[in-house]
């Protein structure tokens, strides 16, 4: 059997780089322009005589702000410094760990595993963040 050899192919420095910045450039225009002409609304000023305010993180750091409250303030340094080294280091290790070489999601059952359970963790300190 022959192989399609009719694909078009480019070469990729200059040609596919420079269409890269092209879209990158142009990408980066449209959101200038929309932080320009579409400013974010901040919200009402502080109020510092305001005693019963209190403050809480955006839901994306919910998580975390949830681990705060879990651990007392003596370990806090658990969740702020060494939960997310540890994470990096293990996201950084993890390709080495898992050499699968199959692509799909069905037959990667460690990764997916690992990936479900992390998601499903942030999915819970999440809501019980925005609970607590």
């Amino acid at each position: 059997m022959a192989e399609n050899t009719n694909k078009k192919q480019i070469v990729f420095y200059p040609n596919f780089l420079f269409r890269e910045a092209v879209a990158a450039l142009i990408m980066v225009i449209i959101v200038v322009a929309m932080a320009l002409l579409m400013p974010m609304k901040v919200g009402d000023p502080a109020d510092p005589s305001d005693s019963s305010f209190k403050p809480r993180p955006e839901w994306y750091f919910m998580a975390p702000f949830y681990l705060l409250k879990v651990f007392p303030s003596s370990l806090e340094v658990i969740p702020t410094v060494i939960g997310p080294i540890l994470t990096f280091v293990f996201l950084l290790i993890l390709p080495f760990v898992d050499k699968n070489p199959e692509m799909h999601p069905k037959k990667r059952k460690l990764a997916m595993s690992l990936m479900g359970g992390g998601v499903l963790l942030t999915i819970l300190f999440t809501v019980l963040g925005v609970l607590a």
